[in-house]
């Protein structure tokens, strides 16, 4: 007798969830459904059976419990038999199901160029003890360019597309990277797509693996030990595996909330390895020592990092993204390489970040659009006016009821004022020493923020008298924040 070992490595991404999979075949009957022939799961996605067998050729076909749910080609139809020769004393076969014969219709609806691939179904994690499954999604011309492609790690690669174990619904990058393929290339300025790879998630060991830092009641503190086994493991495999460009101009590293977390410390902290990042609507509440970390890492090679989050998320998001993005100028980033986006009906769910995933690519990879943030002419412009300790705003004039907040962070205090006139004048004595945060306001939503010191704001004349139009603005008593 010979042990015969099977593995299901990928299933179709439209599988129902809690499905049970058989082997049948010329060793039992054909029995589509026999308890002895089913497949166990291994905890990472990945099926597993055993079986003991004296012939020397195998023919069988998987199923999911009868003959009309059979495993089909890459069409949902019937597909030939399965035929392997046994060898001695085992063998071992990895199976990837293309689609099920009951399903045709979300077999071809869901057929891609061949674009997704198990990379490996669990991938050991050395510095923790434990295996992951790893996707990849590459470009739709990957099997037929014979070039070379940037890569970005992914984090929580099980929602990356469309399967049964995206329970908070699918990125659909593969969906996107067809898209811009066909239609969009040229005008997004991208010469040629990144492979994505996607690292699941652990489950359990989710938040640990996702923070370096500390949480009282969540835990954390794996990030470094996870961030090892990204750049030392799991890359070096990649770049074995696929035709990539291993250099850090080509790697980027992406993620969404505690993800998007562990790829801004990823970015910061390996900058060798990782040239961009985009962080998705990131935990910052996590812990009050991420923002001290991110000051204190000067860039020592040129980072590219996008910023996104939703004015629907937690009542903190868009300050924190905000704290953040102003971090990375305090630490010296060129306001050039980073760009964050902050929409009004963005929540913190994956429809969101789906719908924006593509912008990302675009401006990590392509022609990087011009900012709304930072200071520019097409919003807002300050001076200062030293004699007589005012900043001069001028607005333009689309803006719908512009408001202006000025956040001290020396004395925790605000500041909101109303911006009626082409030029406003705003009395600064009070905190023209401190570190400051100026974020204007249209109509409710935010347009514009910075974070500087007065001695970085331009100088003007002193006013020889009002002007017409414009009046003095006096400062309003401030509120006592925590910002």
């Amino acid at each position: 007798m010979k042990t015969v070992r099977f593995h299901i490595q990928s299933l179709p991404p439209y599988t129902p969830a809690g499905t049970a999979f058989y082997l049948a075949g010329n060793f039992n009957g054909w029995q589509p459904a026999e308890t002895p022939y089913r497949f166990a799961p291994n905890g990472d996605g990945s099926y597993s059976i055993d079986i003991q067998t004296d012939r020397d050729t195998l023919e069988y076909k998987i199923t999911r419990g009868n003959w009309s749910a059979a495993e089909g080609d890459s069409m949902g139809n019937e597909r030939p038999n399965r035929i392997s020769k046994t060898g001695v004393p085992d063998s071992e076969y990895w199976i990837s199901i293309e689609s099920w014969t009951d399903m045709k219709a979300a077999a071809q609806q869901h057929r891609s160029p061949g674009n997704i691939l198990l990379l490996h179904p669990a991938l050991y994690i050395p510095q923790l003890d434990r295996t992951r499954r790893i996707w990849a999604c590459l470009p739709p011309d990957y099997w037929t360019s014979g070039k070379r492609y940037p890569v970005v790690y992914m984090q929580d690669g099980q929602n990356l597309f469309d399967n049964p174990d995206a329970v908070y619904g699918s990125w659909g990058i593969d969906k996107a990277l067809n898209r811009l393929f066909m239609s969009q290339m040229q005008a997004a300025g991208m010469e040629t797509q990144p492979i994505f790879i996607g690292i699941e998630n652990g489950g359990e060991h989710r938040i640990a693996e996702y923070s370096p830092w500390q949480h009282p009641e969540y835990g954390g503190g794996e990030g470094e030990k996870y961030l090892d086994f990204v750049c030392d493991i799991l890359k070096p495999f990649a770049d074995e595996h696929l035709r990539t460009l291993p250099g850090r101009n080509d790697t980027g590293i992406m993620g969404s909330s505690m993800g998007g977390l562990i790829s801004l410390y990823a970015a910061l902290e390996r900058p060798d390895i990782f040239g961009m990042a985009g962080v998705f609507s990131p935990s910052l509440w996590f812990s009050k020592d991420i923002l001290p970390y991110v000051q204190n890492r000067k860039p020592a090679l040129p980072l590219k990092i996008l910023l996104m989050a939703g004015q629907q998320e937690s009542e903190t998001m868009v300050s924190d993204l905000l704290d953040l993005y102003e971090t990375l100028l305090e630490a010296g980033h060129d306001d050039h390489l980073l760009h964050y986006d902050l929409h009004t009906d963005g929540a913190h769910a994956e429809w969101f970040w789906a719908r924006e995933f593509e912008h990302a690519l675009r401006w990590l990879f392509g022609n990087m659009p011009g900012h709304t943030h930072g200071v520019t002419g097409d919003f807002i412009k300050f001076r200062l006016d030293e004699s007589a300790k005012q900043l001069v705003v001028n607005v333009n004039s689309r803006l719908q009821q512009p408001l202006l907040e000025i956040r001290d962070y020396c004395h925790y205090r605000q500041f909101h004022h109303p911006l009626t006139h082409d030029d406003n004048f705003i009395p600064y004595a009070d905190w023209e020493e401190c570190l400051y945060s100026i974020r204007l306001l249209s109509d409710g939503d935010l347009v514009f923020s910075r974070r500087v010191h007065l001695n970085q704001v331009e100088a003007a004349q002193p006013a020889k008298g009002k002007r017409p139009g414009v009046r003095n603005i006096s400062s309003p008593k401030p509120e006592t924040v925590v910002v």
